[in-house]
């Protein structure tokens, strides 16, 4: 079996999940699994969310043992013994493929352990690695994978129906606008100390403005407080019109995301919640990144 790791919010999720489908449809000689075990150890973000939200089911590790077994590897994953280590240890042939250097942390193995090649983290001939069972930590974020099978993920990968009235209002206003979306991570990743500065965000709208004057945009963030009280050093004073999206929390956060692939215009962070909602918007126009050096047409 080859075994690819899920854990974090809802955006890791679904790289994590196109990662292991781009296996599946490379390696049919394999079952490819998913293991949600970090669900089951402990509280993630927001829990398992990819059935909920885009209705795929992927196969589940939890799924194929019977539920004393799975309940004692539960166990032993508190003790901070990782499912890989647990199959190691119960004389199982496993490698491991580690992206990062956080396994160690996360999915501690004792194994034999290949790493991330020079060439980054798109690098298909891993999906083949010659071995009995693998076990893949990783996070895989790289418009790459998605463009293997770029028709099928859009097929699978579709949101539901929004429910409340609020929601739908936004969508309403940004269907009907040339809405932009300017997303700014700050909660844990202040913590971290790689969240993005306010000028950043700025010099995005300055260049926005040399390109069209009819525009609106709309702020997501975890901490839309700090956005309205900083305003000013993101350079919203610069747009015609500006809105706060509110209201979307816990299980409906990924309405934010859904309302975003549907902007005209992105201003993103640094996550992987702004990367995916690029790659799942099909209207996309204009996009500016902390990876890009000026706001540009998208081809």
């Amino acid at each position: 079996m080859k075994i690819q790791q899920l854990s974090g919010g809802l955006a890791s999720q679904v790289f994590q999940y196109i990662f292991m489908r781009c296996g599946e449809m490379a390696d049919t000689s394999h079952k490819w699994y998913l293991d949600d075990s970090a669900y089951f150890a402990g509280n993630v973000h927001n829990g398992y969310e990819l059935e909920k939200v885009f209705g795929v089911k992927p196969r589940l590790l939890s799924q194929s043992f019977e539920p004393d077994i799975w309940k004692e590897y539960v166990e032993l994953k508190k003790q901070g013994i990782s499912i890989p280590e647990i199959f190691l240890q119960c004389g199982e042939d496993i490698v491991m493929y580690a992206e990062t250097d956080d396994y160690t942390m996360t999915n501690p193995f004792s194994g034999e352990i290949f790493r991330m090649t020079p060439v980054g983290p798109f690098y298909p001939d891993i999906l083949n690695i010659n071995a009995d069972n693998v076990y893949y930590h990783g996070n895989w974020v790289d418009e790459n994978w998605f463009d293997l099978h770029k028709d099928i993920f859009i097929e699978e990968l579709k949101f539901p129906e929004l429910e409340s009235a609020q929601a739908k209002k936004y969508m309403d206003e940004i269907e009907n606008t040339y809405a932009v979306a300017m997303h700014i991570r700050r909660g844990d990743y202040l913590d971290l100390g790689i969240n993005l500065e306010a000028n950043f965000y700025r010099e995005a709208v300055e260049r926005l403005n040399v390109y069209r004057k009819d525009y609106e945009i709309f702020v997501f963030s975890d901490d839309l407080y700090w956005c309205n009280q900083h305003s000013g050093e993101l350079g919203l004073q610069f747009a015609p019109k500006v809105t706060y999206v509110s209201g979307n929390f816990g299980k409906d956060s990924y309405v934010d995301l859904q309302l975003m692939t549907r902007c005209k215009g992105l201003i993103m962070s640094n996550s992987a919640f702004s990367y995916l909602s690029g790659l799942l918007n099909r209207g996309l126009d204009f996009c500016a990144g902390p990876d890009k050096t000026d706001l540009k047409e998208q081809e």
